[in-house]
């Protein structure tokens, strides 16, 4: 894995947080009851200045966000006449319940504006692991490096 550079917690990252990063990865841990994506986090969407006339730009970093203690994960993407690309249009909590040993978990909805899709999960959190210093880009995404 990767050695972060730093991890965000969910005050940090809230779900809010989430609109428009480009998702390019699943990864899941059986072992572990992790689910993650890597994707493109968008750390903070900077004013646009009288050079950039009126664009914003956009403090970008690679990342990953984990859920722990993952459960009841459902897929469902159709990128059919589409490109391989999925942007998040929301990330929102649909719900919550305790379980057996007394531990609040949620269910997490991800829902993509590209391609149509969704992603389910319930877990007891999330966190934001930056992979990379953040830099500045004139899109919400930066290009991918050619590592595995």
């Amino acid at each position: 894995m990767e050695r972060p550079l730093r991890v965000l917690s969910e005050t940090e990252a809230s779900l809010e947080s989430f609109h428009d990063c480009h998702v390019h990865g699943l990864r899941w841990r059986r072992d572990q009851f992790i689910f993650s994506l890597d994707f493109q986090y968008i750390l903070e969407w900077l004013e646009p200045s009288n050079a950039s006339h009126g664009a914003y730009s956009f403090l970008v970093s690679e990342a990953r966000l984990v859920f722990r203690s993952a459960s009841e994960l459902k897929v469902s993407m159709d990128w059919s006449g589409s490109a391989l690309d999925s942007e998040i249009a929301a990330v929102r909590v649909l719900g919550s319940r305790t379980t057996p040993n007394g531990q609040v978990e949620r269910c997490f909805e991800i829902e993509f504006a590209d391609p149509d899709g969704t992603i389910s999960v319930w877990s007891t959190g999330y966190e934001v692991v930056l992979l990379q210093e953040p830099i500045v880009s004139q899109v919400p995404s930066i290009p991918l490096s050619d590592g595995p």
